[in-house]
Formats: C-alpha cells, structure tokens, sequence
C-alpha cells in the first residue's frame, strides 16, 4: 500500500530520539539513575595494548528510571578485547546481595530483581591484546547522562608515550606517577544535557567529551594509518584483469570509477569500510586511477577534537583527485557518485598528505509527487499517487523491502512509487483539504524541519527538494466556489511557492520547497528565525478550497420580459502582508493576494441593455457585510432593480471595485457577465 513507502520516506527524513529518564530540575540531567562512583582505570603498555579496571556503583533513585535499569553495556570488541574478569551484584538497602551469573564472554549484566532504592555494582576487566595503531593509544570518554557523584579517569602511561588530551566537562585533577610512569587523571563535572532533539549533533560536538591520544596532530595519525594500510594497496593480479574486464567498453574516467565502486559496494568481500576503501583503490589503482583514503565520521559528529582519535574518524571513503569527487564504497544502499546523507558536509583527513578536505553539503536529490484526488459524495476520498525519487535518494528505496506491493518504475537514479488507496474524509462542511500527509512530499519535507517546538543544540538540516502537483476532483452536483490565494515565501534559504489553478474538471493546486542552508548543521539561532517562514508554510498546507452546488442557468417565467444577467465574481481583498519582522526582502508575498471568496446573483431588470449602465449599481459587489447580503449590488430606491435576487452567495469580503463596470475591468479572468437574454 501507498502508506508503506510514505512512512519510509518519513523515516527518511525524520529521526526521533526518545528521551530516557526523568530530568533534573533546571540542568537536564537524568536523576532517576545517581552514579555513586565510576572509576576507569587504564594500564597501557609501550606497544598500545593495555588493561582496563572499572568500578561502577549505580543506585536506582527514582520511579521514571530507564525500563532497562538493570542492564548494564560492557563495552569490548571481541576481535580485539578479551573479558577475563566481571563481577556484579545487586545491593538491597537491607544489606542483602544478590549475585549476577555472567559468562565472562557476554557484554551485558543483568542485575536481578532491581528496584527502586537498590544500587547495581559492577567490577570488570578489559584486556585490549591488538592496538587499532600498533605502538599508539587512544580513549573517548562520554559520559551518561545521569547524576554523578564520583566519577574519574585514569591513564596509566609510559613515560615515552605522553597524553594529548582535549577535555569539555572533564577537569585535570593531580596524580603521582609511578616510576618510568606518568599517570594522567580527569574527573567529569555534571553538566551536560539530556539529547532528547532530533537530529542533533553528536555530544562530541557540544557536549562533555575527553578525547586522549599518544598522537600529536591529524597529519601523524594520517601517516600511521597509511602506514597500517600500506601492505594492502598494491593490487593482486586478479584484481587488476577483473578491473580492466569491468571498465573496458566505459568511456572516460568518471564512468569508470563509478563501475568500479558500484562493483565494490555489492559484490566486494567481507569487511568494514576500511577493507572496501582498500580494495575498490587496488582495482582503480590497476586501470591507471589516481585516489587516496580518507577517514570521515560516520555519525553526528561535524566537529573534531583537537586531540586526533580514530574513534570520530570512524569510517573510511576514498578521493578521486581528478574527479574531485568522494566515493563510499561501503554504502550498501547509495549508488556510487553519492554519497550516504550522514557524510554530507563533514571534514575528511585525506592520509595519503595529512590535510584535511570537505565532503560537499549539497548533491542531487529531490521528490515529487502528482496526485489526483476524487472526492466522492459521501465525502470519502480516493487518490492515485506517483511519486518520483531521484539523485540520491533512489537507490535506499529501490533496495527496500517494504516496496515489495508499490509498483516501481526505474532508471539509473529514478525511481518512480504508484499507488491508490483511501484515506477517509478530507471535507469539512463545504470546504475539503488541499493536502494531505499521505500523498504530499512537502508535508513530509516539512515535518523534518519542524520536529522540535525550541532548539538548544545544532542539529542536521540536509537540503531539500519537494514538489507537490494535486488534482483535486469533486462529484457531480459540486464545484469550487473559492480557491486561496498564492502563497510565496523566501527567507534565509528557504523557499515556497503554492499556486491554485481552475480546470475543467476541479483545480489543480502546485507547491514546491526548497531548503538550502549552506552548511550540513544548523544552529538553534539558524532555527528561531526559521519560524516565521515555516508558519506560513504550515498555513497555507492547512488551507482550505470551498465546495457549493451548481446552479443551472436562469430561466424566465414570461419569455422576452427583457434583460437577465448573471455575474460572478471572484474578488482579491486582502492585500499582502509580512508575517514576520526584518530585513526587507526576507518575506516576499508581494504577489500574494488571498481570494476571500465568491459571490453569485442574478440581475432581473425590467430595462433595455443600454440602461444597465455603471451609475445603476449603486454599491460595489462585496461591499456588504454577510448580514446585508441580501441588497448586494442594487439599491432599494431604484424601480429597475425590484426583481433582482441573490441566487448564490459564498463568504466574501470587500472589493475594490466601485461598480460593475470597474468590478468587471479588475480582473477579468475572475469575472464573468453572461447575457441570458434579450429585449423583445
């Protein structure tokens, strides 16, 4: 069903993160969870390798604590880290403990018969037998957001690898050294807020973070990683015919470097992105194609600590100097020549020089989607939706599996999604909604930049390309009596524009947004002044067309009794305005005028056409309040307009025009004067 690739599309753009626990009064701080004591304590070795102690004592202090209290996360990896060593229990307030069984192999304790009021110890030993850099150190630190009372940091060094240290939330306390030692140790200071924002950036970007390495600087840590990798970049002979056989029949460079990392991501061999970036540059490397490595973080982290760790540059792409162009070989879901959202905008340390280059912000992508809407009598509402992906967004949905029941249409980066379904009731009295979330690629679009009601962190605002066209159709008996106005908008990189156009079968209603920031993160500055825009966005998505019964032309009891005229008019009255304070030119709906509504009547005069003149309508159509609709456009003193009538009457507001000559001359295409007869 259509639903199904409207929610991915969502999940696409908008990520929620749940908040976890109870926050303390006026700091953010979770205070369901109090950490009594959390010491890690770090041995390491000349060669990289060390051996970890830690020591945490928790306490279970209020009823909003996490559902999974009593888990606790060790955090190892098995293919470098062996577990010799946890102990844990569960403390009673009555003195009683309750042992965990652990296999010394599972990385998750689980504390029996937690509550409220007990504290959840915890003893373990790490022993890290293979360095990431043979011969250096690092560490991460990020603390939970819960209350800490005692929480320290220890590293235990030989004194000829010394500590480069960048610290946020983390003070340097005094330590003795051993000798041949030197022992560094940081205690953390409550502080940093629960991440409760979508999309906000990583903590390591504005949060409490204490990033140490035994390297001094990026372009070192580019030499030891090139150094790691050197044995693996020189290709085998296989790789180098199964290069050629690929490329051969590709003209130019560009086509061939994307074959080969298309080939890559689908068919290369077991590995992290490391081992995909190392092979697809083997196979470019084989058919004369200059590309180097470069590291990215492959979260939310857009900022790097001053000291250099591989745990932010977590992920590895290659460079194509030539091309200028970055390829992820290890994106299983984004073709080649683009790149997964979450490296858009970030800074990459290219190893083969040690400096630094920029993924870009922007690349080819955008949604539309045209819809026919029928609106049954009953009010129900049928509608066949196509929705277009392309750039960088077809290929995630392309590979999808919940696209297996929507009918798909493809190219090499389209990707066309069908669909009929029924939604239920979009009228309301006699108005019927000009969107709905079902088939509208802005309203998607628009929940992603309207997640959050206030904004304390930077966040990702990728860039957006969305178009709606909606053909909206109603039964037999109904037609459009008012249609809004067109709605335009551009500030601060934002841009709308919303038209409502009459066919001959119903209106056809286009929006298009667009969203470009110039950087991958915005600020909550960035987001406060975003909010006048996006509230005049929202209204015009809620805005509403009018519904009334056809009439059928006017008859004349007694045949050649002399001249009938029907006038409708579709009046522009409200003149545009600014929503929102600033500079001139943040806010254009200089165009924008809001059609109030329509106003139908017949004129049944008693006099030859001549005598209709402009000095006979005393009073201007509209000018009436509704309580007075009844004498629109005649006067009561006036013998030749006794027999004029309101035969139809929507909700309108004042026009501009004096009489029917001016009204007629305002705007043509919203008047119409028909003449229904003659004098005998």
């Amino acid at each position: 069903m259509i639903s199904r690739y409207c929610a991915l599309l969502m999940l696409m753009i908008v990520t929620l993160l749940a908040p976890i626990g109870h926050a303390r009064t006026g700091t953010g701080i979770d205070a369901s969870i109090i950490v009594e004591r959390h010491v890690r304590h770090y041995l390491v070795e000349q060669d990289g390798t060390y051996r970890l102690t830690v020591d945490d004592v928790r306490t279970i202090a209020g009823s909003h604590a996490p559902q999974d209290q009593n888990r606790f996360i060790i955090p190892y990896d098995k293919a470098l880290d062996e577990l010799p060593t946890v102990d844990a229990y569960t403390q009673k307030p009555d003195g009683r403990r309750i042992p965990v069984p652990q296999d010394a192999h599972t990385r998750t304790v689980v504390f029996p018969d937690a509550a409220m009021g007990d504290q959840l110890v915890a003893h373990y030993v790490i022993r890290r037998r293979v360095p990431p850099l043979s011969g250096h150190f690092e560490d991460v630190a990020v603390m939970p957001v819960h209350f800490h009372r005692n929480t320290t940091l220890i590293y235990d060094m030989p004194a000829a690898l010394p500590l480069h240290a960048d610290a946020v939330g983390f003070v340097p306390i005094p330590a003795d050294s051993p000798p041949g030692r030197r022992r560094y140790q940081w205690r953390y200071v409550n502080g940093s807020e629960i991440r409760v924002e979508a999309g906000a950036v990583s903590v390591l970007d504005d949060g409490h973070r204490l990033a140490v390495s035994t390297i001094a600087d990026y372009p070192a840590l580019a030499a030891a990683v090139r150094d790691a990798m050197s044995a693996k970049r020189l290709p085998s002979p296989a790789i180098a015919t199964l290069a050629h056989q690929l490329t051969s029949a590709l003209p130019g460079t560009r086509a061939r470097v994307l074959a080969l990392s298309d080939w890559v991501r689908k068919n290369g061999r077991h590995g992290d992105a490391k081992d995909h970036a190392t092979q697809l540059q083997a196979m470019l490397a084989a058919i004369g194609i200059d590309s180097t490595p470069a590291l990215v973080n492959g979260g939310n982290a857009y900022r790097l600590p001053d000291a250099p760790v591989l745990a932010v540059l977590d992920h590895m792409i290659l460079y194509v100097p030539a091309l200028d162009l970055f390829v992820d070989p290890a994106a299983a879901s984004v073709q080649a020549g683009y790149l997964p959202p979450a490296l858009l905008g970030k800074p990459v340390l290219l190893l083969r020089s040690g400096t630094f280059a920029m993924t870009p912000v922007l690349q080819p992508q955008k949604v539309r989607a045209v819809a026919t809407v029928d609106v049954g009598q009953d009010g129900h509402v049928d509608f066949n939706v196509d929705r277009t992906v392309s750039g960088a967004l077809a290929e995630p949905l392309r590979t999808s599996p919940l696209l297996r029941d929507v009918k798909l249409a493809n190219d090499n980066d389209t990707l066309t999604l069908s669909g009929t379904d029924v939604i239920g009731h979009m009228r309301t009295g006699r108005t019927l909604a000009t969107h709905h979330p079902a088939w509208s690629a802005v309203d998607a679009a628009m929940a992603g930049l309207t997640q959050e009601r206030d904004r304390h962190h930077d966040f990702v605002c990728p860039a957006i390309d969305a178009g709606d066209e909606t053909r909206l159709r109603l039964p037999a008996g109904l037609r459009f009596t008012s249609l809004p106005g067109t709605a335009s908008v551009i500030t601060g990189g934002i841009f709308y524009r919303a038209t409502y156009t009459r066919e001959s079968d119903g209106v056809l209603v286009k929006r298009r947004l667009t969203f470009r920031h110039g950087r991958a993160t915005c600020t909550p500055e960035d987001y406060r002044a975003m909010q006048p825009a996006l509230e005049r966005i929202r209204r015009d998505l809620r805005s509403r067309v009018t519904l009334g019964k056809r009439i059928p032309p006017p008859t004349r009891t007694q045949p050649g009794h002399g001249l009938v005229r029907e006038i409708e008019a579709q009046v522009d009255a409200i003149p545009a305005r600014a929503v929102a304070a600033g500079p001139a030119g943040d806010l254009d709906e200089a165009a924008a005028f809001e059609k109030a509504g329509r106003v139908r009547m017949r004129i049944d005069r008693h006099v030859a056409g001549p005598q209709l003149a402009s000095g006979h309508v005393q009073q201007a159509i509209g000018q009436q309040r509704t309580a007075d609709a009844r004498a629109v456009a005649v006067g009561p003193h006036e013998a030749e307009h006794e027999r004029a009538e309101v035969v139809e009457l929507g909700q309108f507001v004042a026009a501009e025009a004096d009489d029917l000559t001016r009204l007629h001359d305002y705007e043509q295409r919203t008047v119409r004067v028909v003449q229904r007869g003659t004098q005998p």
